[in-house]
């Protein structure tokens, strides 16, 4: 017997107000898309190309914050803005059961070192299997 399943792709465009040089906790944010689609299973990535910025998964906790913080400024990629380079401007995560696949006390955080306020976007995949499927 063969059982085929349909997979379907959707994808969002985030925008938010960024003061620059913060990081903004956006766990909530994708987790409501995941909730809302009727996101079932598959991986939701999470990319942005804007200049000086970053998507990553952590600990969503102060000292850790600046832990990074002074970690980045050791090997100078804050003043050469190039910390999308050693941090990463995409996350993938798994969603099983409709609830991401995060780890332990995770959250996902998006990184401004740029220093330029403005209006930031993130882009961000979901496929898999849809409750509507």
């Amino acid at each position: 017997m063969v059982t085929f399943v349909c997979l379907d792709v959707k994808i969002y465009r985030l925008t938010f107000e960024s003061p620059g040089y913060t990081v903004l906790d956006i766990t909530s944010h994708i987790a409501e898309i995941v909730h809302q689609t009727g996101f079932y299973k598959g991986t939701a990535i999470i990319y942005t190309n804007e200049e000086g910025c970053a998507v990553i998964e952590i600990e969503y906790a102060p000292d850790l914050l600046e832990d990074l913080e002074l970690f980045l400024k050791k090997l100078g990629c804050i003043e050469e803005n190039l910390c999308d380079v050693i941090l990463g401007r995409s996350v993938v995560i798994p969603v099983v059961n409709g609830s991401m696949f995060l780890g332990r006390f995770k959250n996902l955080a998006f990184i401004d070192i740029s220093r330029k306020a403005g209006n930031k976007a993130l882009v961000m995949v979901l496929e898999g299997i849809f409750k509507s499927s």
